[in-house]
């Protein structure tokens, strides 16, 4: 097989190859067809990716050989895994669509569900798992709300721990970068549902974004549905959401301006703890300085801001290095180890195969590793601890899955 190079970053492709999950209208077969002799063929040959002066002095490598991760056995370990995931969470889908999670994190847990069976090549109306997909697709379209914001519950201020008020934005985001990974692969009435879904929703989108923020560090960002303008506010958790929906969206060719991500990506870069001391943790806070004193300092927000800043070209930040050298001087942790185990390994999984080369190499087996040994003999992953466990285990499982797959290279928003 035949491997191009591929385009800039933030630049969708317009060359489908086989087993590539095409959002343009054309007929790109489902990965169900392309077995683990792809990656290892891919790693023996290599994708190059074009070279820059900066990509040279960046801790970014320019090539992805992701196989060369692990070992051919481990690699059919890690699909048997994920096939087994995948079995699992089909049997659990309700009769309108949904995989089940608490009201408030829907429709981003069955959104995370979709995005799971895309990376590993099923697409909606085909395969196995097409009508399950397309019926979970036409649930999340039924969430939009008059406002154009995805939420199963109303919205009504005030903000409140895990209420509709605060977990709207997060909803809406993982939906929206869900529907910008399928739109284009199908035809007819959910095409044009979704196309005008998306439209909608990134109206909303920007308001957000653009609300009046009681702290001018937090320009730029996004946060919760309440409070509005004056007193908005940001954080790096929902910001990454966010700006993944916008690279999902213009990828998809929908008009982002590039404005929108030059916000957003300012305010990530304020994230950033440049003090070593504050690095036990992490190196990115929950906001920056300027707007809270507490750092909060994790490794989900560490993990969410390295993905995103490296998805939207800032990946010679100085942040991007030093992040990179904390994840290599420390073993990955254990999901006892870490409040939000299963988004955190989702984000560093993602984040280390943009890195790539020995940085993949070094942690991905450790993801690997660990998730393998969580996973039920029924096929799921069992529930995170603290507020992760409120979610269940669709959501522990599409993230673990999503953690598997960064190597079939398969979900068009993580391609390089």
């Amino acid at each position: 097989m035949r491997i191009q190079n591929k385009p800039d970053r933030g630049s969708p492709t317009d060359a489908c190859e086989a087993g590539k999950s095409c959002r343009h209208r054309c007929s790109a077969k489902p990965f169900a067809t392309v077995t683990l002799q792809f990656i290892l063929v891919a790693g023996l040959i290599g994708v190059a990716f074009p070279a820059t002066a900066q990509d040279a002095a960046s801790v970014v490598a320019t090539s992805a050989n992701l196989s060369a991760a692990l070992p051919a056995s481990e690699w059919a370990r890690v699909e048997s895994s994920v096939d087994e995931g995948l079995k699992w969470l089909a049997s659990q889908q309700a009769e309108d669509g949904r995989f089940p999670s608490e009201e408030v994190a829907q429709p981003a847990v069955t959104s995370l569900a979709i995005m799971a069976f895309l990376s590993r090549g099923h697409l909606p109306d085909k395969g196995p798992y097409g009508p399950q997909i397309s019926r979970a697709i036409d649930f999340v379209l039924s969430t939009q709300r008059r406002r154009g914001y995805f939420s199963l519950q109303p919205v009504l201020p005030p903000v409140g721990h895990l209420k509709p008020s605060q977990t709207v934005i997060y909803n809406h985001s993982i939906a929206g970068l869900m529907l910008g990974e399928v739109y284009g692969m199908g035809s007819g009435e959910r095409s044009q549902r979704i196309e005008e879904a998306l439209h909608r929703a990134l109206v909303f989108h920007r308001e957000v974004q653009s609300r009046t923020k009681a702290k001018d560090s937090d320009q730029g960002g996004w946060r919760y549905g309440y409070p509005e303008s004056p007193d908005a506010a940001s954080d790096m958790s929902v910001t990454g959401w966010a700006l993944m929906f916008l690279r999902s969206a213009r990828n998809a060719e929908f008009n982002v301006p590039k404005q929108y991500f030059d916000e957003g990506l300012d305010f990530v870069e304020l994230c950033y703890e440049p003090d070593p001391s504050e690095h036990e943790k992490g190196i990115f806070r929950y906001r920056p300085h300027a707007s809270q004193d507490n750092p909060q300092i994790t490794l989900a927000n560490t993990a969410s801001a390295t993905l995103t800043l490296i998805l939207g070209g800032r990946q010679d930040h100085a942040s991007i290095p030093v992040s990179v050298r904390w994840f290599r001087t420390r073993n990955y942790p254990s999901p006892w180890q870490n409040n939000y185990y299963y988004l955190a390994t989702y984000y560093s999984s993602q984040a280390m195969a943009q890195v790539g080369g020995e940085t993949w190499e070094q942690i991905f087996p450790q993801i690997a590793a660990g998730l393998l040994a969580e996973q039920t003999d029924a096929g799921a992953w069992p529930l995170g601890g603290s507020n992760e466990r409120r979610f269940g285990s669709t959501y522990s499982t599409s993230l673990a899955v999503l953690a598997l797959t960064p190597a079939y290279g398969l979900l068009p928003i993580y391609q390089r």
